[in-house]
């Protein structure tokens, strides 16, 4: 009975040390590689202060860089540029759209992204970089409609 208890509980301590070197894991900007930097440069300002899961992600486009199309480079670093310029309402809306969209049927949801292109290049947007934030294109949820109350007969 002792035994499967000092298992459980050294289970438990290897996953919580492997937790503790997780979090905080994620570099701060210095320590970043001078390629991951010059990749992420348009995020300098504000990188130390990304949560650890954001940087994880940005280190896993960084990565990838080296081996990306020169037009999806291009793209890449168009992107973290717009996101660098915009507000912190535009953000919140950014990731709104993100959501609502991959909410969306598939058939749907090509139908928004077609009008999303056709915008940035109407508008004088490069079609390599489309506008981050755009009106939201997708219409908010109704709300359930409440069942009719019932209405007592006055006597």
């Amino acid at each position: 009975m002792v035994k499967p208890l000092i298992v459980c509980l050294c289970l438990f301590l290897l996953r919580s040390a492997h937790a503790a070197d997780v979090a905080g894991a994620e570099p701060k900007w210095m320590q970043l590689a001078p390629q991951q930097r010059q990749v992420l440069a348009p995020l300098a300002a504000e990188w130390d202060g990304f949560p650890d899961i954001q940087r994880h992600r940005l280190l896993g486009v960084a990565k990838k860089y080296a081996s990306m199309t020169p037009l999806q480079q291009q793209r890449i670093q168009s992107r973290l540029q717009e996101w660098a310029r915009l507000t912190p309402e535009q953000r919140k809306l950014a990731r709104q759209n993100f959501r609502q969209l991959n909410e969306l049927p598939q058939d749907e949801r090509q139908a928004v992204k077609s009008k999303i292109q056709q915008q940035a290049q109407g508008g004088g947007g490069s079609p390599v970089a489309p506008a981050l934030v755009v009106p939201p294109l997708v219409a908010p949820r109704a709300a359930p409609a409440a069942a009719p109350q019932r209405v007592e007969p006055k006597q």
